[in-house]
């Protein structure tokens, strides 16, 4: 990976990306209710490794440089703690998670999807992997529940 903070010329001047960027802010809306799952591929994703903000910008930065059309949706969310923490498979951020489960009862939270044409699918989860992000399948049940949510 690059290191953004140095770089001396900007990919992005004498490229276009082929990743684009939905966050989704209608408070109740449902963004899979209406889904081609037939045609579209939607994988989860997550970065669980201890990478410093800047090496996080470096990991982003690479998605956005993905070969094929695609799109990261962004979904705030607001869920029970323990389900969150069911999730996680980093046990320093497991540990921290679970001190703040017995704090908080919910949690909001952004879940991220990467979303892309079956064709391209098994390319992008291996790019994706390649990256070091934590990549999964919801169910189409799961994701035709989710509803956009801002905890209030």
């Amino acid at each position: 990976m690059q290191n953004t903070a140095a770089k001396k010329e900007n990919y992005f001047e004498k490229n276009k990306s082929k990743v684009d960027i939905h966050v989704f802010d209608k408070e109740g809306s449902r963004p899979f209710a209406n889904f081609p799952f037939s045609s579209r591929k939607v994988y989860e994703f997550f970065d669980y490794t201890l990478r410093t903000p800047l090496e996080k910008t470096d990991a982003f930065y690479e998605i956005l440089k993905m070969p094929f059309a695609c799109e990261i949706w962004i979904l705030p969310v607001t869920e029970k703690s323990s389900n969150f923490m069911r999730e996680i498979q980093e046990p320093k951020t497991a540990a921290l998670f679970s001190f703040l489960a017995k704090v908080k009862d919910t949690i909001q939270r952004d879940r991220i999807f990467i979303v892309t044409d079956q064709s391209h699918a098994a390319a992008l989860a291996e790019e994706m992997e390649k990256l070091g992000f934590t990549m999964t399948e919801p169910g189409t049940a799961e994701l035709e529940k989710l509803v956009i949510s801002f905890g209030n």
